[in-house]
């Protein structure tokens, strides 16, 4: 048992937030003392929350740790009777580039999607290429209004370029009309093509669906073929707090919407944000994988929403100053939902405290395995990322160089780690490596994906 000193003191607050996240956490009443075994608590509805660096002791000195924070969602009541409703945009890229399979397959697919929903529900289909076009408004998902929109579907055809802004903003607008009370607002932007007309630089289009996802519309993406910018897709779901898939065959597409809409209906958590107040002599650099903004002071992170049940993290990389030994507080990490169940706003804490020694070994017997591996699936995502760029500039020697980096560290952590988790690690690099020498064009989207999930 480590001493009190030593450990990462987590505790919880929860309750209804009053005005914005950041007032919300401001208005935190004192915390008690809380000694977990693990690290984690959990909130009055569930929500487990913990914040560790990799080991509970550090030295003194000027340093870099990386912040595990690691979220579980809650299961659904007992008494829950199904799932949430849902008001769903289903957005299609009918530019050129879209003749022929592509656009047929589209439009099979977004039946497909429409075949699952129920009364419960609406919906909206939105078509874009140079402009975007109302295909079908949004509406009740009755069987006759259904029944109404197979037949519009059915008109979506190809032409013009590719304005994504106009999709998003079209369906948007769609949602925010919704007749449905409550539940989950999401868009599913689909895409074979760069953004060539509307806003099409990269952070003008984040910001768009940053905007959107703050309004409780959270976005996911769908970059179809070998030809859609990943970087942009990628971020716009990150942004949008949903999910990012890559669907090299067009026909794969609606069973990608049957497990996009299976993840809807477990959903629990939605609008999730963190926000994590550094203490002083500690800086938070970077999230890993994820968009990061700061505000009075703090860190800001949107998360997507969650299912029940699932585990997510977010990894931070901090710089600290740890100028003598004793008890050292690195961060206070606060993290904010909407309960999809009844739309109440809900938040929990965690302050992250470790003891600074003089001693090695102290540090090295103070290992968190479980923050430890969460750490480096988040490097190891960042490796793969940079494996992709280096890819680019030199070829696959370069992008080797980076992976035989990234695998010479795990094997460093690997005492500390389970041999599954070492297994899995180096099997993402390999994937990767061989992605790049067999098919480069697939590797590089397939890559995006991988890393996006192994930073999650």
């Amino acid at each position: 048992m480590v001493s009190t000193a030593a450990r990462i003191r987590t505790s919880l607050v929860v309750g209804a937030a009053v005005g914005t996240l950041i007032a919300a956490v401001a208005m935190s009443p004192q915390r008690a003392a809380y000694r977990p075994s693990d690290g984690t608590v959990s909130s009055k509805d569930g929500m487990h929350l913990s914040a560790r660096l990799a080991t509970q002791r550090l030295l003194p000195g000027a340093q870099q740790q990386d912040l595990a924070v690691v979220i579980t969602a809650p299961n659904p009541p007992a008494d829950l009777a199904g799932r949430a409703p849902l008001s769903l945009a289903i957005v299609i890229d009918r530019s050129g580039s879209m003749h022929g399979p592509p656009i047929a397959n589209a439009r099979a697919a977004a039946l497909s999607m429409l075949r699952q929903l129920d009364a419960r529900d609406a919906f909206s289909v939105i078509a874009y290429s140079s402009s975007a076009r109302t295909v079908v408004a949004m509406v009740p998902a009755s069987e006759a209004n259904k029944a109404a929109a197979r037949a519009a579907i059915e008109t979506i055809d190809d032409d013009g370029g590719t304005c994504i802004s106009c999709g998003l903003a079209a369906a948007a607008a769609e949602v925010a009309r919704s007749p449905v009370a409550g539940g989950l607002r999401r868009l599913l932007l689909i895409s074979d093509g760069q953004a060539n007309e509307g806003v099409y630089d990269r952070d003008e289009l984040a910001a768009l669906a940053g905007r959107t996802a703050a309004t409780g519309v959270s976005i996911s993406t769908v970059g179809v073929g070998l030809d859609f910018d990943e970087a942009t897709m990628r971020r716009l779901a990150e942004v949008g707090r949903g999910n990012y898939y890559f669907v090299e065959d067009t026909v794969a597409l609606s069973a990608m919407f049957g497990r996009e809409l299976a993840t809807l209906s477990q959903t629990v958590a939605s609008g999730v944000q963190l926000v994590v107040r550094p203490r002083p002599g500690v800086q938070v650099e970077e999230a890993y994988g994820y968009p990061m903004v700061r505000s009075d002071g703090a860190a800001i992170v949107p998360v997507a929403d969650l299912r029940a049940g699932e585990t997510r993290k977010v990894v931070l990389r901090l710089s600290l100053a740890a100028p003598h030994t004793g008890e050292l507080a690195i961060a206070d990490v606060q993290l904010a939902w909407l309960r999809v169940t009844d739309g109440a706003q809900r938040t929990a804490g965690a302050d992250v405290t470790v003891d600074v020694v003089d001693d090695p070994a102290a540090v090295s017997a103070s290992v968190d395995p479980a923050a430890l591996e969460a750490i480096e699936q988040a490097r190891s995502a960042r490796a793969i990322e940079e494996a992709a760029a280096a890819y680019d500039r030199g070829g696959i020697t370069a992008a080797k160089d980076v992976l035989d980096r990234r695998r010479q560290a795990v094997q460093r952590s690997a005492p500390n780690l389970a041999p599954a988790a070492v297994e899995a690690l180096d099997s993402a690099g390999s994937r990767a490596l061989d992605g790049f020498a067999r098919a480069p064009a697939q590797a590089k989207k397939a890559a995006s994906v991988t890393a996006h999930e192994l930073a999650r």
